[in-house]
């Protein structure tokens, strides 16, 4: 019996479970990333507009304001060059709806926000948001959140956050990362570069500093 050759390659076997092991933890490590920080309304604005932009329901939203006032604007119009004066009723109401409506356009993201922040993110506090190789998990003290890639697809960047979008037509979820939020400045590039490993960029990016 050689007990002693056997208790040998026991232990080199123990030792390279251990090591393979502590090699996938720091690989898992390495491409993890965490942010930590408060919520503002310029995120949840930031959200807000990407949703606008990059889905059809949200763009159909965006242009209907203008659309809306454009016709309040010609009616107007209209009325002014059959006698009417800028007085009259019809006229004033019309060019305050039009003008109303352009407004949104440009408000609209920020207000929308601001109500929002207020009622139900003001008071969660700190989030932390932990993103690795198979999704994103987003929390407060009173709240966690995990999505998989495959619940949000698609993602933009802002020169401040980077924005995850649904897959829906709707782009109902919608999940803002603030690059302020990195512990490390290197830590924005590596979160870009393993969002970019598993979802689509939609949009074009913002310039860099050189």
């Amino acid at each position: 019996m050689n007990t002693g050759g056997d208790q040998d390659k026991g232990a080199v076997a123990e030792v390279a479970e251990v090591a393979e092991v502590a090699e996938a933890t720091e690989a898992a490590e390495a491409t993890e990333v965490e942010l930590a920080y408060r919520p503002t309304p310029a995120d949840m604005a930031a959200g807000i507009r990407a949703r606008w932009r990059f889905t059809p329901s949200g763009r159909r939203q965006r242009w209907t304001f203008p659309l809306l006032a454009a016709l309040f604007f010609l009616m107007a119009a209209n009325k002014l060059q059959h006698g009417m004066s800028l007085g009259d009723r019809g006229v004033y109401l019309q060019l305050v709806i039009g003008t109303t409506l352009l407004a949104m356009v440009f408000l609209g993201p920020r207000l929308g926000a601001k109500r929002v922040h207020k009622a139900l993110v003001e008071k969660q506090g700190e989030f932390r948001a932990v993103v690795t190789e198979a999704g994103a998990t987003v929390g407060s003290t009173s709240f966690s959140q995990t999505l998989t890639w495959a619940m949000a697809p698609r993602y933009t960047e802002t020169p401040e956050a980077f924005v995850l979008l649904s897959g829906d037509k709707y782009g109902a979820g919608i999940t803002v990362l603030p690059k302020r939020g990195a512990q490390d400045p290197a830590d924005v590039d590596r979160l870009r570069a393993l969002l970019d490993r598993h979802i689509a960029r939609v949009g074009k990016a913002p310039a860099r500093p050189v």
